[in-house]
């Protein structure tokens, strides 16, 4: 096999234009001579303990392009040295995306390229392992030169049923994400936008084998209470974050986008998709070839509607009342604040139905909005306690939508792609209070936003609702939330809605699509 373990590493790498790299080393994988060695040649290597030994490094450097590894535990660069630098991440899982990555941290290096030529020749029969069904397939690549080459095989090497049995396979999977939750509920504090992708993808899963299940629902439940604490007690501090690296709130992606170095770059928000639709979208993309993703967490803005959210997002400002129209507020950002936003030209396309269109390319940066996944939401009907008849709707609906054409004509052009999201849904149920008055949006029915506080308390006194201020956001105004998975309106009706402060409204995906 002449691919090397690393190649994706160093091809993330490659992609960049920047003079200094940093790199993000979860597992230390910088530390091993090999994939150093394939690196030298360009960089020059450092590995970051602090900032003195960095800034004599830089010094000692200067005039060569700069590839400094760095460990989360050591945390951030200094300022002025990440401001001109790329932020990449490495991990295993990068690697071996269906093995856990605890069950590698004790492989020696020297094992990796033959785990790695193993692991690629049963790839796309695997399922997602966990701890021991990883060190048990570990175990019997290093024994021999023997390799499982069918579903059985591979099942008789793991101890599972074979991966033809589908059910059989979902529920494996939804088992191994439910343990992958709980062991990052454990951790303090928690990393909410790690989170919310694999629950995102365990609902989706559930959806897919249609399944039902006292302890996810359980699980369910947890992450609501633990969350909603999170978020009355420390979202307020999500805009103090530098966006440099990542951004943490949807209105710093314009800000975090100003920084990635392209001629052309467009910017498609997909209305209403949370991680649940984002596999659905990702299996689709994968399935016409377009499968090279870099995906991050960012939170949305409250209340999670469209006319707040994606106002935010294309106008690059969280305060309501700083926001403008989408096109006015986009074409403004890029023309103050983009490098070369005055010269370029820019252009913005609301509500799109997917399909290419051939004006796009009369334009260096593009702001694109399609409503598909928030249509398709607030039109499901018969809706019992899941997005599943929603998630089979996506699924049709994004074969004959032309979407997948149109990224790749985008990304042939030479264009940076960019898909981000300004909310997402959550199914719920009626809790009985109508406040129509005070609905943020008509179809959002889980917000309310009142002009003052004395308004807000009096709704509220003595029923089960949260009280939310944050002068920063709605100034005056004090937002009113159902708690978990209710919504104003009569008591014990269903729908999906949104508008409130549930993981799968909150937190959402920001996704570059790659060649």
């Amino acid at each position: 096999m002449d691919e090397k373990w690393y190649a994706k590493l160093v091809n993330k790498i490659k992609r960049s234009y920047h003079d200094v790299i940093v790199v993000v080393d979860h597992d230390r994988l910088g530390r091993l001579p090999e994939l150093r060695a394939a690196l030298a040649d360009t960089f020059a290597l450092h590995d970051y303990k602090g900032e003195l030994p960095l800034r004599r490094f830089l010094k000692e450097n200067a005039g060569q392009r700069i590839l400094i590894f760095k460990h989360p535990e050591h945390g951030h660069l200094p300022y002025d040295v990440e401001t001109r630098s790329d932020v990449i991440t490495w991990q295993l899982k990068d690697i071996f995306p269906k093995l856990r990555p605890s069950a590698l941290a004790d492989l020696p290096g020297e094992q990796y390229q033959r785990v790695f030529e193993a692991y690629k020749q049963v790839e796309n029969l695997l399922q997602h392992l966990g701890v021991e069904e990883t060190r048990d397939l570990l175990t019997r690549w290093l024994a021999g030169p023997a390799v499982a080459t069918s579903h059985d095989d591979l099942g008789l090497a793991i101890g599972v049923r074979p991966q033809s049995e589908e059910q059989d396979g979902i529920r494996h999977r939804c088992q191994a994400l439910s343990l992958e939750i709980e062991e990052l509920l454990a951790r303090h504090p928690v990393d909410w936008r790690a989170v919310a992708p694999v629950w995102g993808e365990l609902s989706y899963w559930c959806c897919q084998g249609g399944m039902e299940s006292s302890e996810i629902n359980a699980l369910d439940r947890r992450i609501s209470e633990m969350f909603t604490e999170y978020i009355l007690g420390s979202y307020h501090e999500l805009f103090y974050q530098g966006y440099l690296s990542r951004p943490a709130t949807i209105d710093r992606i314009l800000p975090f986008l100003s920084y990635q170095p392209a001629s052309k770059k467009v910017l498609i928000c997909m209305d209403g998709m949370g991680f649940q639709e984002w596999c659905c979208l990702k299996q689709y993309l994968a399935g016409r070839g377009i499968d090279s993703f870099n995906v991050t967490a960012v939170f949305a803005l409250l209340p999670t509607v469209t006319r707040v959210s994606r106002r935010a997002l294309f106008c690059g400002r969280p305060a309501l009342g700083d926001c403008v129209g989408e096109e006015r507020g986009f074409l403004q950002f890029v023309r103050e604040k983009w490098p070369e936003g005055e010269r370029r030209s820019a252009g913005v396309f609301m509500n799109i139905d997917g399909r290419w269109r051939q004006e796009y390319l009369d334009f260096d940066f593009l702001a694109l909005s399609c409503n598909l996944v928030d249509d398709l939401a607030h039109a499901a009907v018969s809706v019992q306690e899941s997005k599943e008849l929603m998630q089979k709707n996506l699924m049709m609906h994004l074969e004959g939508s032309g979407f997948a054409e149109m990224v790749q004509r985008l990304l042939e052009e030479g264009y940076r792609v960019y898909l981000a999201s300004d909310h997402g849904s959550v199914w719920c149920r009626g809790n009985g209070h109508h406040a129509n008055r005070w609905l943020v949006e008509e179809r959002a029915r889980r917000a309310l936003l009142f002009p003052n506080k004395l308004l807000a308390k009096d709704f509220a006194a003595e029923k089960n609702l949260l009280v939310y201020e944050n002068s920063s956001l709605f100034g005056d105004a004090v937002a009113v939330f159902p708690p978990g998975r209710e919504m104003f309106g009569t008591k014990g009706e269903t729908a999906i809605s949104h508008g409130g402060i549930h993981i799968e409204e909150m937190i959402v995906p920001f996704v570059e699509v790659q060649m």
